[in-house]
């Protein structure tokens, strides 16, 4: 498998090579006499390029450091905030924690996210 690498010259539409899901949360109200808040994730599909990273930690609004697991790349999404999730081809979904343009003339995006796990056991 060719590793994506990302370097000076900035992201390229052939480094986009995972599909993925670009979900929209909203909490729905627990049936009567639950405590279980649920999740609905409605979204679009991108493509984009995912990459590990260390090493980078993140103060949330609460002041908690959090580590960014993972560097996404994708072409410029205005939709696309610190509160949309993302969902790879495996399942996978990851939380937003930064959003930045990546380069000059605004085609990319630059997403700093952490990995909450797989399909329903990321609900939790």
């Amino acid at each position: 498998m060719k590793k994506t690498r990302i370097t000076h010259r900035g992201a390229r539409i052939g480094d986009m090579r995972h599909r993925i899901m670009i979900h929209d949360r909203s909490i729905t109200s627990p049936e009567f006499d639950s405590i279980d808040f649920g999740e609905d994730f409605d979204g679009t599909e991108a493509w984009a390029a995912i990459l590990s990273t260390r090493g980078k930690v993140i103060m949330d609004d609460v002041g908690r450091d959090i580590n960014a697991t993972h560097e996404l790349f994708i072409r410029f999404n205005s939709g696309v905030t610190a509160e949309t999730f993302i969902q790879d081809e495996d399942g996978r979904r990851f939380k937003i924690l930064t959003v930045e343009p990546y380069d000059e003339r605004g085609e990319y995006m630059r997403l700093l996210a952490t990995e909450r796990g797989l399909n329903e056991a990321a609900k939790a």
